[in-house]
């Protein structure tokens, strides 16, 4: 059996309920206007492998392996709001696997760049695999992961080192010793 008397107070609870949810509906939808107009806190993401000449197209792999071909990754980004920060390297299941700065002050409308040598902190190489760099502002409250992903990869180098050549000392001379013609294409004993 129901009541008619019973059913007369839930009545309003539909309504009420549909109400309140268009109501939040529409406020997170200007929210989330409102913080598609804000510009961007971090702009003109880049990632140039280093060491090679840039005549050609720009590859999107690095390897650090030591034979100075392709070693080192530098990350390129510019800031709109001036911010201490932390920017680190993330591996699989999003652990940090590298701290690039630590509590390093970013100026805003600057170009920054930071280089990656490919390692660990403890110095060790990664496995191959995509990486994404973090960015933890502090005065901001805001973890913001840069576009695209940095891959690496572990190829045993292949050929010459592309490394330059330490410069060789002389032989080692004696305090005063001349070392070599003087002007004049004199030499002195």
């Amino acid at each position: 059996m129901t009541n008619p008397a019973g059913s007369m107070r839930l009545g309003w609870l539909a309504p009420l309920t549909v109400a309140l949810l268009l109501i939040a509906t529409l406020a997170a939808f200007i929210w989330s206007q409102r913080l598609k107009r804000e510009p961007l806190v971090i702009d003109r993401v880049e990632y140039r492998v280093l060491g090679l000449r840039e005549d050609g197209p720009l590859p999107t792999v690095f390897s650090p392996n030591g034979d100075c071909r392709r070693d080192r990754m530098g990350i390129h980004f510019r800031t709109t709001k001036s911010d201490t920060a932390d920017v680190e390297i993330i591996g699989r299941g999003g652990n940090p696997i590298r701290t690039l700065a630590k509590d390093r002050f970013f100026k805003r409308y600057r170009e920054h760049k930071l280089v990656w040598d490919g390692r660990k902190d403890d110095g060790r190489i990664p496995r191959s695999g995509k990486y994404r760099v973090r960015v933890t502002m502090h005065d901001n409250d805001r973890v913001l992961y840069l576009p695209g992903w940095i891959r690496l990869h572990r190829y045993e180098p292949r050929g010459e080192s592309a490394c330059p050549e330490p410069e060789r000392a002389g032989p080692a001379r004696e305090p005063g010793e001349s070392s070599g013609p003087v002007a004049g294409g004199e030499v002195t004993p």
